[in-house]
């Protein structure tokens, strides 16, 4: 779970949190890693900035609608939902690094 990703505002843009996510993925498919993790996990802002962030860095929203993420944490439809649950999924990663084209 990375619980929330945060760039000095001198640094957005440079690519870093990128960098940083692309490091945690290497580091877990690689085969001296023995942690047995098959997915990220980042609980995002519910911002179309940062959920962007996530979505170019291949992460999927766990719920497919705001409506499904609301009733799970038990928010009523008039309660803000502040953050999204998103995850990315090591196995395709795996699947590229291992096939290589």
């Amino acid at each position: 779970m990375i619980g929330r990703l945060g760039i000095s505002q001198n640094f957005q843009s440079k690519h870093l949190g990128s960098d940083v996510l692309s490091f945690i993925k290497a580091w877990f498919v690689d085969p001296l890693n023995k942690t047995g993790c098959r997915f990220l996990l980042v609980d995002s802002y519910n911002k179309e900035r940062n959920l962007k962030f996530y979505q170019n860095n291949e992460f999927k929203f766990l719920f497919s609608t705001e409506e499904q993420e609301r009733e799970f944490r038990c928010l009523g439809p008039d309660m803000p939902l502040n953050s999204r649950l998103m995850y990315f999924d090591l196995i395709e990663l795996k699947k590229r690094t291992s096939n290589p084209k």
